[in-house]
């Protein structure tokens, strides 16, 4: 998470701890197949090579849905692009695609 503080944002954060903008790049695989989780204001994408990536994360539902529990709660956006064209929003509403293939991630 980078260290950019909005200093022209008028919000007085919460309680004392100063208003940081989510900023940073990971980049892993997932059996095998490249995975970039990047981070900006705009929110949290992550970039997967093919839809088989996708079919791959989509047996880890369970154990991220805490995560994507908070980042809603928290109003982070989350998206999935595939092959680096198709954008898929995961949060704050989840599309279709995601609906369909993966109900299981659809946090309330």
């Amino acid at each position: 998470m980078g260290s950019a503080r909005n200093v022209e944002d008028s919000h007085a954060g919460h309680r004392h701890v100063p208003k940081l903008i989510l900023a940073g790049r990971l980049t892993g695989t997932v059996d095998g197949r490249p995975v970039v989780i990047s981070a900006d204001d705009a929110g949290v994408t992550i970039d997967l090579a093919n839809v088989r990536s996708a079919w791959t994360l989509r047996n880890y539902g369970s154990v991220g849905l805490p995560l994507l529990q908070l980042m809603k709660a928290s109003h982070i956006p989350l998206t999935l692009r595939l092959a680096g064209s198709l954008s898929v929003p995961v949060l704050p509403k989840a599309g279709w695609l995601v609906r369909f293939f993966a109900p299981s991630l659809v946090t309330g």
